[in-house]
């Protein structure tokens, strides 16, 4: 059922009219990731640029009894960025900014639309690497590989990716906006 267009006006109004697509042709292909099996159509996908706009597409598809499914690349094995019936895919890949590095204390901070491989990049510029090396790090986003904990190789000898997060930025079901974790790293080295 396609989503009132009212809930699409409001999207348009948080993410701006580029940011909302509702033509099927223009959905379908964010309805399955690497799962072949599982696909389902969404009505809308949105694509947010900051936390507070995810924040307020959240806020606008739990006021609507919308479902949600957030998504980056799309290329998980488990069908988790699959969306449901009625549903809408909020699709983080426009929030790809590596935000600062703080090598000292072997921290990096990044939106979740970041590939996995600009991650390593960003560590490498310091003499780092971001260890648990996913196969598909040149596509995937660190909000999947965090999702899925993702590894690779690399994990095998220094852990997968729960062993390298220490803190979040999550918007909850509601639209809230709650940190988790330690203290991250803020400001310390702007690398763009």
């Amino acid at each position: 059922m396609p989503l009132a267009d009212v809930v699409v006006n409001s999207l348009t109004e948080v993410v701006g009219e580029a940011g909302v697509m509702t033509r099927p042709e223009d959905v379908i292909p964010y309805g399955f990731d690497g799962t072949a099996v599982l696909k389902q159509r969404p009505e809308a996908v949105v694509f947010p640029r900051t936390v507070e706009q995810v924040a307020d597409c959240v806020a606008l598809a739990s006021t609507n009894a919308v479902p949600i499914v957030v998504r980056g690349s799309g290329i998980g094995l488990s069908g988790g960025s699959v969306p449901v019936s009625g549903g809408m895919v909020l699709c983080l890949t426009r929030m790809d900014a590596v935000l600062a590095v703080d090598a000292r204390n072997l921290m990096l901070r990044a939106q979740a639309g970041v590939t996995t491989q600009r991650i390593d990049e960003a560590a490498a510029v310091h003499g780092l690497i971001y260890p648990p090396d996913p196969g598909s790090a040149r596509i995937s986003t660190i909000g999947g590989n965090v999702a899925e904990n993702s590894g690779g190789l690399g994990g095998l000898k220094y852990g997968v990716t729960r062993n390298y997060v220490m803190a979040l930025e999550v918007v909850l079901a509601d639209g809230r906006i709650v940190h988790l974790g330690t203290p991250c790293v803020k400001d310390v080295a702007d690398i763009r």
